[in-house]
């Protein structure tokens, strides 16, 4: 396979163009510049639709945490002492923990 060559990041950002057209390459037998033109085009794709709106990425597909989330519900007596355990058994935020008990769910677009 041969060696791919992309642009450093002037700063610290992570460039959603790059990362796609590695993930085709990577993917694909896909030559660099056809997969970086369809990464631009998927890219141009989100901007359209997105129209601005801050893009955020989970680190986790929210369906991988029904598990931990039914067992946080489950295990939960309403004690600080048991919010506290059940926060550290699963690291999760204080924030998290009340969005799970409540039965809050993150928009998944």
């Amino acid at each position: 396979m041969n060696a791919t060559h992309f642009l450093p990041i002037p700063d610290d950002r992570v460039s959603l163009l790059v990362v796609l057209a590695k993930a085709i390459q990577a993917d694909t037998s896909m030559d660099e510049r056809t997969a970086r033109a369809m990464a631009a085009r998927l890219v141009g794709q989100i901007r359209q639709q997105l129209c601005g709106e801050k893009l955020y990425i989970a680190k986790q597909n929210p369906e991988e945490n029904i598990e931990r989330d039914t067992a946080i519900r489950r295990d939960y007596d309403g004690s600080r002492v048991s919010r506290e355990r059940l926060q550290l058994r699963w690291d999760v935020s204080r924030a998290t923990f009340y969005r799970i008990i409540s039965g809050g769910r993150v928009s998944s677009y």
